[in-house]
């Protein structure tokens, strides 16, 4: 099968730093390349891959997330309409968009959704629908279930959980002394409330945050840094901006646990995976797709309140963190997301 992929331009694939959709595609293109598969990804330049690569621009072009948004919306339509013809041309038989740009060229396209069920992404998912040879796939069952309460008419192939490379993940039996948190600075993630449930705990923290552009850098300023003053100076408390990936995931493989604190109804969430792939259990708020990818009481807690959260952190020991690298071997590996998302490449193609 001759399988084209098409990338957000804004971040090499895999990403240096920060980009989960740029994770997920390294690892699907590379499984599915494992597998035997054609495959060609279009990315932007400092991509590495294994497979097939056409670059979406000239190397003399500096474009990232950084920029503004009106030259975002262009850059990435003008990629969208360069990738579909380009897969056309190339006699693709299945077009696997990340974006969700419109096809110039009549081809089978599988979409993935990786972000939220908002009004704006729900309508464009219902126009693109109308075209049959459209298809969608969600990246959890909850994230589904948001999709269609908003418009029931989109047209899903199937539900694939997102994946990372466990072969490559070093992972530890022996804990230290420290609560990890991970990820954006901005309210939806909820560091103020990782804070605090260390606080209320008596634990030691550490944080590895991104955190470049302008709203998150005041977000931090306004909310998180008044509860980083408040914090116990009898406990170490650590922050790391913007770290590498390796250095991440060595304070996830020595971490007693990992709070996963999201807001809102999150699609997925690496994180959880991550950190349990290094053999670290998760404790979450039970919402978006947490409850799929957490067994509660093996993994990892499920919780509905902070003081809920508070109270489990004291159970974390009783995990055993062979149970946590097995439940992701088995369900969330680079493998498992690769064949999944090539039985809905042949289910959209045998419509």
């Amino acid at each position: 099968m001759k399988i084209a992929v098409i990338a957000p331009p804004w971040i090499p694939v895999p990403p240096p730093r920060y980009g989960g959709i740029e994770l997920v595609i390294h690892n699907l293109v590379e499984g599915l390349k494992a597998m035997g598969e054609d495959v060609t990804l279009f990315a932007p330049k400092d991509t590495s891959v294994s497979c097939r690569f056409i670059q979406y621009m000239s190397s003399k072009f500096h474009f990232g997330l950084d920029s503004s948004t009106r030259a975002k919306r262009f850059v990435g339509e003008l990629a969208d309409k360069y990738a579909f013809s380009m897969a056309a041309g190339e006699g693709a038989d299945i077009v696997h968009c990340h974006t969700l740009g419109t096809p110039t060229v009549d081809i089978p396209t599988l979409y993935t959704l990786h972000g939220p069920a908002n009004e704006a992404t729900v309508m464009r998912c219902a126009e693109l629908s109308k075209n049959p040879s459209n298809h969608f796939v969600s990246i959890s069952d909850r994230q589904k279930e948001l999709y269609l309460a908003l418009n029931d008419k989109i047209n899903f192939a199937a539900t694939v959980h997102n994946s990372v490379n466990t072969k490559a993940i070093e992972w530890k039996r022996t804990k230290e002394d420290f609560f990890l948190f991970v990820g954006r600075v901005n309210w939806e993630k909820g560091l103020d409330l990782a804070i605090r449930v260390a606080t209320r705990a008596g634990v030691n923290l550490v944080m590895a945050v991104k955190m470049t552009e302008d709203f998150e850098k005041e977000f931090f300023r306004k909310e998180i840094l008044p509860w980083i003053d408040k914090y116990p100076e009898h406990l170490f408390f650590q922050f790391h901006k913007e770290i590498p990936r390796h250095m991440i995931f060595n304070l996830l493989k020595r971490a007693k646990c990992t709070l996963f604190t999201s807001q809102w109804e999150e699609p997925f969430g690496l994180v959880m995976i991550e950190s349990m792939a290094c053999g670290t259990p998760v404790i979450a708020l039970r919402r978006g797709a947490a409850p799929e990818v957490i067994v509660d009481g093996k993994t990892g807690f499920l919780v509905n309140t902070e003081d809920e959260m508070v109270d489990v952190m004291k159970k974390v020991d009783k995990i055993k963190p062979t149970h946590c690298r097995k439940h992701v071997e088995k369900n969330f590996s680079r493998e498992k997301m690769a064949k999944d998302y090539l039985a809905a490449y042949k289910k959209v193609l045998k419509k």
